[in-house]
């Protein structure tokens, strides 16, 4: 079948559905006998001011404009997660989006010696890139939609299936059914021919373009590849993608900690270091190709076993710990991450039988004594590449360059990315807030310049390939006029890697290695299993924003870790039952006459524990988009500037949003003659005393209550009342 044909199978089933209508608004009839002269005519009345092609590209004349589909209106119609209509009753599935894109590269179809013309005598390669169409404000060049590339995706395990919702043009973690299931979020990638140009940013970009990028060396897609004889002239293309994946954290482990119980050959063995089970390219019709999705498995993380018995490891005696979490050490040189940065030992195996050392109060001191067999636990995350094979393009092209592939942890913020929280803390807080913002900034991996895990066998990885992670588009000529940026951000699942951590301390998704002097990123850095770094980084104030939570407020308070992006009473379980973490929120007790705070210590709360029970939920932190993220720590800072020594002297124990018929609310409006508008935020502080264990209840933590402070906060207003006293305007 031609691609004109694929074209008109998939106009056929969607213009009766509203599509013909909508797209006859601008000049093409989707349903004419001649289809390709319809999209290939010019249009002279494109309407722009129809929802959803505000920022279709103003030089975009047809509905196919060979070799530009950010020009093509019907290409745009279909990719574009902001067409949407109450006349839309269906929207266009992955795999027919896929159709239109290939006729845009297919319609007019160049020569090879087209492609070197247009490459201006450089070298060419086929290159991987994981890709997606975004609005105008999401793009590099941000004049108009665009499609956008990295030779890094990040895709995100899960306990169920991959669901893409068609009309927001994307895949969804949420299992309605039930709160505890995490579905696997995929990346699509592709295969393209490519020019390696220098940065440059009014061309291809990269994004958010870093100091020195004039002088890197970045890969640009010229021409995508796809199967058949339309898409390079004279030849009959057969493109295959190729996924191979790792995760070695135990085997990183043992050959960093010493005496652990196992070495070779043992170690290079599953599980210590595995490839089964981690992600797989599907075949299924509605995803087209080149979608790399997760293995769905049972449960996040699991007790690991090895030639049939669990598989255990010898704590080293007197061992480095953070909290009860089993620490090794980085590089005291590099900063570089040889094995995880934390491991979980808090689960003694002896005699056959495992022993809880949660359920012992000086859990610590065990874990740091050590000498005593505790159980391995496997996640299911990992890197490797995704490579391109075209057996008729082997002696024209030879050079193949794959994209970098991570597979990580769950992202408890699917609709808030890295790169929206920073450009937003760069251009849009205030100055005399925004260095009190951020513990640790929301920096994007889009913004490091590091090799790909030069370590991955088989990979054809470069030391000299800094620029993995950066995002491009095609390249732009001429004048471009911009058009509009105010459209609402995207709720969907980002895999393109301004959505994921960068690699500090390690990161969320990706820590970072050297080998020959040369840093590169690699998996193996993070937690074994990742819980064990999710439950750090949600304590330190959400260390990275936009994925970890802000579990400071479930915890006994850290001076040296305020709230910084709070969570609601809800999210944390002070109310209700579903708690991010699965760990309760704090309660106000009374023990001998005195007022306290009882956490949860944080040396026994579990966050592998929690995982394997299926406790952990992302129903109530999926919902927060980046506006209320926003507010939140924006309204976070306002608190801290009333009050200034509450960043290390106060803690946060409430904290809701509240409606304007709140009675408490509406008392604090009356004394102090103001009325809020807009989102209102209670919070509810106190400053801290003394902490000691719950003598009824070692895993829970008592903190005295010294002073108390409420606050109902808007942009413009802070109502504030200290302990008993009137309520006042600030």
């Amino acid at each position: 079948m031609s691609l004109i044909e694929d074209v008109k199978k998939v106009c056929d089933r969607l213009a009766p559905l509203g599509w013909r209508d909508l797209l006859l608004a601008h000049g093409v009839d989707i349903t004419a006998a001649n289809l390709k002269q319809e999209l290939t005519k010019e249009l002279p009345n494109i309407n722009r001011t129809i929802k959803g092609f505000e920022d279709f590209a103003f030089e975009g004349k047809r509905g196919i404009e060979s070799g530009n589909p950010a020009r093509s209106l019907l290409f745009h119609a279909f990719a574009s997660p902001n067409v949407v209509s109450e006349n839309l009753r269906e929207y266009p599935t992955l795999g027919e989006i896929e159709v239109i894109e290939n006729y845009v590269y297919g319609v007019q179809p160049p020569s090879l010696e087209d492609l070197r013309v247009r490459a201006q005598g450089q070298l060419l390669a086929i290159v991987v890139f994981a890709y997606e169409y975004r609005p105008a404000s999401e793009t590099v060049q941000r004049k108009h939609a665009d499609l956008c590339f990295s030779r890094t995706g990040v895709a995100r395990v899960g306990t169920a299936q991959a669901l893409y919702d068609t009309k927001l043009r994307g895949f969804l973690p949420f299992v309605k059914e039930d709160s505890q299931l995490f579905r696997v979020l995929p990346a699509r990638y592709s295969a393209y021919i490519a020019v390696q140009r220098r940065g440059n940013s009014t061309t291809f970009g990269p994004l958010r373009f870093q100091n020195g990028d004039d002088g890197r060396l970045f890969w640009v897609p010229l021409h995508k590849l796809f199967n058949g004889k339309e898409c390079i002239r004279n030849l009959d293309l057969q493109v295959t993608l190729n996924a191979r994946h790792i995760n070695e954290k135990l085997r990183r482990v043992h050959l960093v900690l010493k005496n652990t119980g196992w070495g070779e050959p043992d170690i290079s063995n599953p599980p210590f270091i595995f490839s089964d089970g981690i992600a797989e390219l599907t075949t299924k019709p509605e995803f087209g190709n080149g979608l790399l999705v997760p293995v769905v498995q049972k449960n996040l993380v699991e007790a690991a076993t090895y030639q049939g018995k669990p598989l255990t490891f010898k704590v080293p005696p007197n061992s480095e710990t953070l909290s009860s979490s089993l620490s090794i050490s980085a590089d005291r040189t590099t900063g570089a991450r040889r094995a995880p940065e934390y491991v979980h030992a808090r689960h003694k195996f002896s005699n056959g039988q495992i022993e809880n050392l949660n359920n012992l109060p000086n859990v610590t001191e065990v874990v740091q004594k050590g000498d005593y067999n505790a159980l391995h636990y496997v996640d299911f995350t990992g890197d490797g590449s995704i490579e391109a094979v075209c057996p008729q393009l082997a002696v024209a092209i030879p050079r193949r360059v794959p994209a970098y592939s991570l597979v990580t942890a769950p992202d408890f913020f699917p609709n808030c990315d890295q790169r929206e929280l920073l450009e937003w803390t760069q251009q849009s807080v205030p100055t005399a807030l925004r260095q009190n913002l951020w513990r640790v900034p929301p920096e994007t991996l889009s913004d490091n310049r590091f090799a790909p895990n030069l370590q991955l066998k088989n990979a054809n990885f470069r030391p000299e390939d800094k620029t993995v992670t950066a995002i491009v588009c095609l390249p732009l000529s001429g004048s471009v006029k911009q058009m509009p940026l105010d459209g609402s951000p995207t709720m969907r699942h980002a895999y393109l890697p301004d959505g994921a951590s960068g690699v500090f301390a390690p990161g969320w998704d990706i820590s970072f290695d050297t080998v020959n002097g040369v840093e590169h990123l690699a998996a193996y850095g993070l937690g074994s299993p990742f819980p064990e770094d999710s439950k750090l980084c949600a304590a330190l104030s959400t260390f990275w924003p936009a994925v970890a939570p802000d579990a400071t407020r479930t915890f006994a308070p850290n001076p040296s870790w305020p709230t910084v992006s709070p969570l609601t009473d809800e999210e944390i379980g002070q109310v209700g039952n579903l708690a991010w973490d699965g760990i309760p929120g704090p309660r106000r007790v009374t023990r001998n006459g005195k007022n306290f705070i009882e956490y949860t210590d944080f040396a026994h709360a579990d966050y592998v524990e929690n995982s394997v029970q299926k406790k952990f939920s992302l129903s109530l932190t999926g919902k927060v988009d980046v506006r209320e993220y926003e507010a939140r720590v924006l309204a976070m800072a306002n608190v801290y500037r009333v009050i200034p020594e509450a960043r290390s002297q106060w803690s946060v124990f409430s904290f809701r949003q509240v409606q304007p018929t709140d009675s408490e609310l509406q008392q604090a409006q009356t004394q102090t003659t103001t009325r809020l508008a807009g989102i209102i935020y209670r919070f509810e502080l106190y400053r801290f005393g003394n902490s000691s264990p719950n003598p009824d209840d070692f895993r829970k933590q008592l903190v005295e209550i010294q002073e108390t402070a409420t606050l109902f906060v808007t942009p413009l207003n802070i109502l504030l009342k200290r302990n008993n006293a009137a309520w006042r305007r600030v």
